[in-house]
């Protein structure tokens, strides 16, 4: 098959990373930074130590868990595999998967920007 070769590969990295489904999960993820430290910086519990496990516990698995699957649907599971609804299909799964990356983030937005405004 003519599309599974390393420049195709690449052709979906660079995609993924220039799209801007990415750039809303990194803009979300660092609104949820800003917010999450301005709020533990209120309350008077700020752990430098907590910030370094957010990235490992939540950017990371994010923004590398969505590639993985981005890429495993456009590479793995070619949309020509699957006849004429196949674009459909990955496109559809794929923003599904965004999708609840967005809703994760903006639960978390939501919870540290409640905790920066309390009484």
């Amino acid at each position: 098959m003519e599309l599974l070769t390393p420049d195709y590969l690449l052709g979906l990295i660079v995609a993924f990373f220039t799209s801007w489904q990415v750039k809303t999960l990194v803009g979300l993820i660092l609104l949820d930074v800003l917010l999450g430290v301005a709020s533990s910086l209120r309350q008077g519990v700020f752990d430098f130590s907590k910030l370094a496990q957010f990235y490992a516990s939540n950017v990371l698995p994010y923004v590398v868990g969505y590639l993985a699957f981005y890429v495993a649907v456009s590479y793995i599971i070619p949309p020509e595999s699957l006849g004429e609804l196949g674009e459909p299909i990955n496109l559809a799964t794929v923003t599904l998967a965004w999708g609840v990356l967005v809703a994760t983030l903006v639960k978390s937005i939501a919870g540290n920007f409640a905790k920066l405004y309390q009484s």
